[in-house]
């Protein structure tokens, strides 16, 4: 089955039917049994982006021989 007709199928589907599949979806499982899933979608991609460069600036450069 290709990709395409997945989604015409999907999108013919109940949500009963949808929802069902979603459920016994070994990757949606996965997923949502991550323990890092309950920070998925907490920051946008540009506070994202902001963190990570505050992270790199400061983070960054670590005087290994300080340690």
């Amino acid at each position: 089955m290709t990709h395409e007709q997945l989604i015409q199928k999907l999108e013919q589907a109940s949500d009963e039917v949808v929802e069902t599949g979603l459920d016994s979806s070994p990757v949606v499982n996965t997923i949502r049994e991550h323990p890092l899933a309950k920070f998925v979608g907490l920051l946008s991609n540009p506070e994202a982006a902001e963190l990570e460069r505050s992270i790199t600036a400061d983070f960054g450069l670590i005087d290994w021989t300080e340690w």
